[in-house]
């Protein structure tokens, strides 16, 4: 739900000079009025009708459609017959791309921030806010219970076929994406810089009449993106400040922390490359926490609300005020570096994922081999499992030939 206040304020108070906003106590603010309530239905027909078409379409896709066609496929892989390969990449994928339907949750995140506005609506200031409702609470709790649902099911896979820590008594036949070590140290570093420069640059600003002849400029990198959730104008009067302070703590998660404790252990990961178990357990809780790590959803997200962030502004305001609103947005450099960064990102962490090679025995004559019924069975050609988990040994290799044979 969207909050709008009004109250005059002091013309002392204002500043005339290009890119500055006005001074206000928001405590001073004598009432605040509901102007707009932001349901999932609701924001979906606004935006069709409004002509952000892409927005209706990406939350739909996103928020709509692909939580159940994650389920559904969940139950696919688990009790329908295929192969263990295509088993472990569908998981794995699965994985990967959960996090997807967290494009609603970014939105609102964006909403939230971008109409906290000061603006002049016939002579009369106006200051605008947003406060999120239990809605989309439940839908990141739903969101998370499948994360959690997927990993999960994904340990319980790797255990029933390749033994799970104990296929981890012995090595060999392990490797890497790349036989060196060079090219990750690189990627790493890439990574690492295209994250602090992406997140440091400004990511999005908004700007807008101040109503004393000059524009009010409010510039947001990913830092204080998350802190303008929590700022004065957000909390005061906010009827329910401790929903606010639960997306500030998924925001501060999903984009900041998260990321910061994948790249300290693949650096761990990578400086101390060995075949300790410790270290393989480490990539493997990097890979998961990466897949909870949602800067590639923000852009998404941002990108479909400040592509009409305007018109979005103005239906907020009334048709009878659409003349009186001068607001303008648009993306900061910070974003387009970040772009490459999920993408970099992405490839590394695949690349540092132990894989192993495990060969099936040498297919037998059907003319020789016979199941327990008598029945005739043809033999199958050797196959190599590239499986990016754990490391194998000689009880493994058996259990997947059996596999591979059944």
């Amino acid at each position: 739900a969207a909050s709008a206040g009004a109250s005059n304020f002091d013309s002392s108070n204002a500043n005339s000079a290009a890119n500055q906003c006005n001074n206000y106590d928001s405590s001073e603010v004598g009432n605040w009025y509901t102007v707009y309530k932001l349901t999932y239905g609701k924001s979906i027909a606004d935006a069709w009708k409004g002509g952000a078409k892409f927005l209706a379409i990406v939350i739909v896709l996103f928020s709509g459609i692909w939580p159940y066609v994650k389920n559904i496929i969940l139950v696919i892989v688990w009790y329908m017959p295929m192969t263990i390969k295509m088993q472990t990449s569908i998981l794995l994928w699965l994985s990967r791309l959960s996090k997807y339907t967290l494009v609603d949750v970014f939105a609102v995140i964006g909403v939230i921030v971008g109409v906290q506005l000061q603006l002049n609506l016939g002579g009369m200031e106006v200051i605008t806010r947003a406060e999120p409702r239990f809605g989309i609470i439940a839908f990141f709790l739903a969101t998370l219970w499948e994360f959690i649902q997927i990993e999960l099911i994904k340990v319980m896979h790797e255990r029933m076929v390749f033994g799970g820590e104990d296929a981890n008594s012995q090595t060999g036949g392990e490797r890497l994406f790349f036989s060196r070590l060079r090219i990750p140290v690189l990627m790493l570093l890439a990574t690492i810089t295209l994250y602090v420069v992406g997140a440091v640059s400004e990511f999005i600003y908004i700007e807008s009449s101040n109503g004393s002849g000059g524009m009010c400029l409010k510039s947001y990198n990913l830092v204080s993106v998350g802190n303008a959730l929590v700022n004065e104008l957000s909390l005061t009067g906010n009827i329910s400040p401790g929903q606010t302070w639960f997306l500030y703590l998924v925001y501060v998660l999903l984009i900041l922390a998260f990321l910061v404790i994948t790249h300290t252990m693949q650096i761990v990961f990578i400086a101390a490359r060995s075949q300790s178990k410790t270290l393989k357990r480490l990539i493997k809780w990097a890979s998961a926490i990466s897949c909870f790590a949602s800067v590639e959803v923000l852009l998404i997200g941002t990108f479909a609300v400040e592509s009409k962030f305007e018109e979005f502004i103005k239906s907020i305001a009334g048709d009878e005020n659409t003349d009186l609103i001068d607001i303008k947005s648009g993306l900061g450099s910070g974003f387009y570096i970040l772009i490459p960064y999920c993408f970099v990102g992405s490839f590394l962490q695949m690349s540092l994922l132990v894989r192993r090679d495990v060969a099936a025995e040498p297919a037998v004559d059907s003319s020789r081999k016979e199941d327990v019924n008598g029945v005739t069975e043809e033999g199958s050609p050797a196959e190599v499992l590239n499986v990016e988990v754990g490391s194998d040994d000689i009880e493994t290799k058996k259990k997947v030939e059996i596999k591979i044979q059944e």
